[in-house]
């Protein structure tokens, strides 16, 4: 059978129709076909149940959910629960679900939010498991992070962050997804697109100076910025160092990921220009899965590159792992692992493999891995992390994840990425120079955002700049005194 419509029996409040979909979806227990099967949300006093009445006649209730307060969270959370509680009545089997019916991105914005509305540090894990059917060590991690979060960077200091997106790699990776295209070999038209950079840069300075905002976190990403040729990489550090690199900047990162478009020159620049942090990521250390996925960079170019960075004078090196990639076994992922711990770098993040829907491989039977395995493995992660005494201090989700987990961003003390935690938890100003870049400002009551999304198209970009910098200005009209 297939839940085909979905319908409300009464106006709630808000409209569920969308989340309800998405809850099926999610969930994937039910065959395709040809059914007249109908799934509806029904309105409660004071919350809401479920009813799936199948075409043979049949027809389930759930028990009703009460909301705990009035707000769309909270008629999306019951709402969630209940088709769970039908749906789990119309298979007969329990669902494995490792982050309960969480379905967002970003799971520790509803940990930060529950912090701030008042639940203590030690009810938000079992306010998690109960409301949100989050199992005990994931509600315990995210707990865990989010404290952290609020130790390393207070919502209440206005620190912004800063990114700046280059949209060019020196080829594209068969599971990437990023709006990013092959770097052009022509220098003018790569200082062309510099020339735009320059010129976003200096609409930010104005709104710096305008509201009073102290930068914090300088990050250039992509994309990888590092496909640049060593002229034009080297105007780019420059340009930043000379606009944005103001006295309260502790954080100055580049993402040098790829080592086949890295060079001794490049860190150069980067070292006199201010750089403290870079990540150079190998993503796998099997040459095999390399040529898989589309990178024309082996091994041995990653160890020259770590190699390079680790004997500059740039203190923090993060190194990324993808758990999950074309071919590649349990054994080959944690042999990967074991490597990376030897080489102790100051950052790791654990991702699992995500495919969106404009990634080559989108579609195809692409890993070996289980949902089991992947988990197992996203453990070892974790215990990899520990053994080099690093902290989880960051953690988000993705649609089309492998076994519906979590990338994991792991810390050595003093090394956590102030950048990555403005951009991921949304409760500081983060600004966006460049295509496909987003700029946030969360508003006053702590839980609204206002967003600008800088066209991914570069030519798009290029052509309506002063009308994009005109309404990112604009997101900060109310923001006066």
């Amino acid at each position: 059978m297939m839940i085909s419509d979905y319908r409300l029996e009464q106006n709630l409040p808000y409209d569920l129709t969308r989340p309800v979909a998405e809850m099926a979806a999610f969930f994937d227990i039910l065959p395709q076909s040809d059914s007249t099967d109908v799934l509806k949300i029904v309105q409660e006093a004071d919350g809401c149940v479920a009813i799936l009445q199948t075409e043979d006649g049949t027809r389930r209730v759930s028990r009703p959910f009460t909301i705990l307060q009035d707000v769309r969270g909270e008629w999306v959370r019951c709402a969630k629960l209940a088709v769970l509680d039908v749906l789990r009545q119309a298979v007969r089997c329990s669902l494995v679900m490792p982050w309960g019916i969480l379905t967002g991105v970003r799971p520790g914005k509803l940990a930060h939010k529950l912090l701030d509305s008042g639940l203590s540090c030690d009810e938000l894990p079992q306010y998690l498991e109960r409301h949100y059917l989050l199992p005990h060590g994931q509600a315990q991690l995210l707990t865990e992070i989010c404290l952290r979060q609020r130790q390393l960077l207070p919502a209440a200091e206005k620190q912004v962050g800063i990114y700046i997106g280059i949209p060019f790699c020196p080829t594209r990776c068969s599971y990437c997804s990023f709006p990013s295209g092959i770097v052009p070999l022509e220098e003018e038209l790569q200082q062309k697109f510099l020339n735009f950079i320059e010129q976003d840069m200096l609409t930010v300075v104005q709104l710096l100076s305008m509201y009073s905002l102290n930068v914090t976190a300088v990050y250039i990403g992509g994309g990888t910025p590092t496909s640049l040729s060593e002229t034009a990489f080297a105007r780019l550090i420059a340009l930043t160092a000379r606009h944005l690199l103001l006295p309260g900047v502790r954080e100055f990162t580049v993402e040098a990921g790829r080592p086949d478009c890295f060079s001794a020159e490049k860190l150069k620049v980067m070292e006199a220009c201010g750089v403290n942090r870079i990540s150079v990521n190998p993503q796998t250390l099997h040459d095999k899965t390399l040529k898989a996925i589309g990178r024309s960079h082996t091994v041995q170019d990653f160890y020259r590159s770590y190699d390079l960075v680790r004997h500059s004078g740039i203190k923090t090196v993060n190194t990324d792992l993808i758990i999950g990639l074309p071919g590649e076994t349990a054994d080959d992922v944690r042999a990967s692992l074991d490597v990376i711990r030897a080489l102790a770098p100051d950052n790791l993040t654990v991702h699992t493999l995500t495919l969106k829907k404009s990634a080559p491989i989108f579609g195809a039977q692409f890993s070996s891995l289980t949902a089991e395995d992947a988990e197992a493995l996203v453990a070892y992660g974790g215990e990899t992390a520990a053994a080099m005494g690093m902290l989880p201090y960051y953690l988000y989700r993705q649609h089309y994840m492998l076994g519906n987990l979590a990338n994991i961003g792991y810390a050595a003390s003093g090394s956590a990425s102030l950048y990555n935690i403005q951009m991921m938890e949304e409760r500081h100003v983060v600004l966006g120079i460049g295509p496909a870049s987003a700029t946030k400002v969360p508003q006053a009551d702590g839980h609204h955002l206002k967003k600008l999304n800088m066209p991914k198209d570069i030519g798009t970009y290029t052509g309506n700049l002063p009308q994009l910098a005109h309404k990112r200005s604009l997101l900060f009209a109310d923001e006066e005194e």
